[in-house]
């Protein structure tokens, strides 16, 4: 215990003597990268839905449509919805990415295809409402799990994601027309 109190203490003793100026955030040349932990989410995701593509029945074919729809969607996702976010912490520092002009292409597409996203979230629900009829009329089970993980990351997306992700972009044509 005496170790772990030290360490804490040692951790932010030296975290308040860093220069004011240093920065662990990264200045991206372009559009930045999805952030680590949606990523994963994505892979999980997609990983739990294919363990189902391998069913020989009308369970593995719906869990073959399925993820194919997931697939396509999480890679227009990471394509443009979600690499505005990466920049979240350097715009709560105070900074703003020297090159901003590609994250403010990204979020005015996503405003203009934010219903289509939307869409596709319904579209996924009805297909996993598929998925669930055929395995329960073939006596396969699909874990009530991944129905709600599935189910709490699209709520999240469009609850925070999206809207965040146009903050950002909001945020950006505000400063630099005060920059002008």
């Amino acid at each position: 215990m005496k170790h772990l109190v030290f360490t804490l203490l040692l951790a932010l003793f030296s975290f308040q003597c860093r220069q004011k100026n240093e920065t662990y955030i990264t200045q991206f040349p372009g559009k930045p990268e999805v952030p680590s932990t949606i990523l994963k989410e994505h892979t999980d995701l997609l990983s739990q839905m294919q363990a189902f593509t391998s069913f020989k029945d009308s369970t593995g074919q719906v869990a073959r449509r399925l993820y194919e729809v997931m697939q396509h969607h999480f890679g227009e996702e990471e394509d443009f919805v979600l690499p505005p976010l990466a920049v979240l912490p350097l715009l709560a520092s105070g900074q703003v990415p020297e090159r901003h002009e590609e994250i403010l292409l990204l979020t005015e597409k996503l405003k203009t295809q934010l219903s289509h996203m939307n869409a596709e979230h319904q579209m996924i629900k009805v297909h996993v409402g598929e998925l669930n009829q055929a395995a329960a009329n073939e006596g396969h089970s699909i874990p009530a799990a991944f129905e709600e993980n599935l189910r709490r990351h699209a709520q999240t997306e469009e609850e925070i994601f999206f809207p965040a992700a146009i903050l950002v972009g909001e945020f950006l044509k505000l400063k630099s027309n005060r920059n002008r």
